[in-house]
């Protein structure tokens, strides 16, 4: 026994190197998953409150179409139930739809849209519209079928035949078509743990997104369903650190037995 104990001390002296690079490395590795954990926790605790208080951005996209964006809140059902008193009369509404569909469904992802329809200074001849003037009936008839408005109006009494009639607008019908995308993506930024945004385009310019709120549960994680070649190495440690552990014990403990015999 004696024997065994001297060579094992003989072997670790004369391997202090090796072993000590591999106890490092297994450090470095659970000193790296502890950082990430606290910087995912601060990434999450920070994107809740810039998505409260985020307000929405406009742009144009590739096709013309005007977009409205908005960080997604992303975390549990209870930690935002927590949140209430954070949270305005829009993101209650969201909460308590939410809270609705839970009973019977599972929510992954929500969103509440408030839109307005403005018609601003707009001239029939400015967007092509037809006008039929009938004088037997003392009506005109303004019509338009496009892609962005549809209306059939008549004015009626226009020619006055009586003074103590008052000419109206009797409105047959006013359609806006309207095609909406919505879309849930991740946000390309890093430092900020890649929080996911929401975003939603309106075909129809007279269509504008007013407000929105959007939730999302928070096991939608781009290190984990969407990873680059960094977040996937990671993951492979993450996944397998009982295997890299048992190795390197494994190794060290191979490497001592080895040298007990051949020495």
């Amino acid at each position: 026994m004696k024997l065994i104990t001297d060579k094992l001390l003989k072997f670790l002296k004369n391997n202090k190197i090796v072993i000590l690079i591999i106890i490092l490395l297994v450090a470095i590795y659970y000193q790296y998953q502890r950082i990430e954990y606290w910087k995912k926790q601060y990434h999450d605790e920070n994107n809740i409150n810039i998505s409260l208080n985020d307000s929405i951005k406009y742009f144009k996209n590739e096709r013309n179409e005007w977009v409205a964006e908005k960080q997604t809140i992303q975390t549990s059902l209870k930690q935002m139930e927590q949140m209430n008193n954070k949270l305005n009369n829009f993101q209650k509404e969201l909460l308590s739809r939410i809270k609705e569909i839970e009973k019977k469904n599972t929510i992954i992802a929500a969103a509440l849209i408030q839109t307005n329809v403005k018609i601003d200074s707009l001239l029939d001849k400015d967007i092509g519209g037809q006008i039929t003037i009938d004088t037997l009936n003392k009506k005109i008839n303004f019509t338009n079928s496009d892609t962005i408005f549809n209306y059939n109006i008549d004015v009626n009494n226009v020619i006055p035949s009586n003074p103590n009639k008052t000419p109206s607008i009797f409105f047959n019908s006013i359609e806006l078509p309207n095609k909406q995308f919505i879309n849930f993506y991740w946000k390309n930024d890093r430092k900020k743990g890649y929080p996911v945004a929401f975003s939603i385009s309106n075909s129809n310019p007279y269509f504008k997104t007013v407000n929105i709120d959007s939730y999302i549960i928070p096991n939608i994680d781009k290190k984990h369903l969407n990873p680059n070649f960094w977040q996937k190495i990671d993951n492979f440690f993450f996944k397998n650190k009982d295997i890299v552990i048992y190795f390197s014990v494994g190794a060290v403990t191979g490497i001592g037995i080895a040298s007990l015999f051949l020495k």
